[in-house]
């Protein structure tokens, strides 16, 4: 079949359409492609920067830590009269210094490392840290260098002829939930400091429940203590809601310790409210004996 000239001429027109098309179209591809190439070099460009970023920070970050870990100077200290500059010269950040010159102003005392151990926001490697260095020397009571005149007020005697407290008998009892630190002193080896103490742990405990608690007041209190004291009955101990209480409340019980809290307060936001001890008792940081001595002192 023969085309004509005029058909041979419209053939060539189309192939050429179709050849121009193919080629926009290569070029147009070639150019996307090509953006689309610079726009992920650029973005991962971006995201090397953010890595980098994020890498010297930690770094900065570890150095200001090894830094103040380094400069952290140990020496022995009183916690109860050392001043803020020897706080900080410890390693102790200046928001935990604060906190101990609070608590010191509203009358606090540290009586012991076990005791120092409760400051709020102390951490475990410091406390291990400091736990050496840690000295605490018992506050003379103005009861012992002085004695009340006949305007009640304070007269100052002389230390050689102060007067000595009466002792009480032997086989003698007092209630341990009522006696005051006056009483306390006529027990015999129980001084000023200790009186104190007895006094405190009470305090912080919410009352005793058995005489035996006496002697968790102090390590170095005579052995025999609980046989000077009786708990009468029926009991009336202050009690914590621990669905309520604040962590400060709660981590300064004596029968509860940091971990402790915190357990109760994770289970308070993920769970709810706890219902009994048996909400706990798959916790690692209880036993029950945790949880029989701390039932007289809580809620739900």
């Amino acid at each position: 079949m023969r085309l004509s000239q005029s058909d041979r001429l419209g053939l060539c027109v189309l192939l050429l359409v179709l050849l121009a098309a193919v080629g926009v179209h290569h070029v147009w591809m070639r150019r996307n492609a090509g953006r689309a190439d610079t726009a992920l070099l650029e973005a991962a460009r971006r995201n090397a920067r953010e890595l980098d970023s994020l890498w010297q920070a930690e770094d900065a970050a570890s150095r200001a830590a090894r830094s103040r870990s380094q400069k952290a100077e140990l020496f022995p200290f009183d916690p109860n009269t050392a001043d803020s500059s020897t706080l900080l010269r410890l390693g102790l950040r200046p928001w935990q210094v604060a906190n101990m010159m609070k608590y010191r102003r509203k009358g606090g005392r540290w009586r012991d490392a076990a005791h120092f151990a409760r400051l709020y926001g102390l951490t475990r490697s410091q406390y291990e840290r400091l736990r050496p260095y840690l000295r605490f020397t018992p506050e003379e009571m103005a009861a012992d260098v002085y004695s009340y005149g006949e305007s009640d007020a304070f007269l100052r005697i002389d230390s050689l002829r102060a007067r000595r407290t009466p002792k009480l008998p032997a086989c003698s009892t007092i209630e341990a939930n009522t006696a005051d630190t006056t009483l306390l002193k006529q027990i015999p080896g129980i001084g000023s400091y200790y009186a104190r103490c007895i006094v405190d742990y009470r305090e912080r405990l919410g009352g005793y429940v058995h005489a035996g608690q006496v002697s968790e007041a102090h390590e170095d209190l005579p052995p025999d203590i609980a046989a000077w004291f009786v708990v009468e009955r029926p009991v009336r101990v202050r009690r914590l809601n621990v669905n309520k209480a604040a962590f400060k409340q709660l981590v300064r019980h004596p029968y509860l310790s940091y971990e402790q809290v915190k357990e109760i307060f994770n289970y308070r936001q993920t769970d709810g409210e706890l219902r009994s001890w048996g909400d706990l008792r798959f916790s690692k940081v209880f036993t029950p004996a945790d949880f029989e001595r701390l039932d007289p002192y809580v809620e739900f």
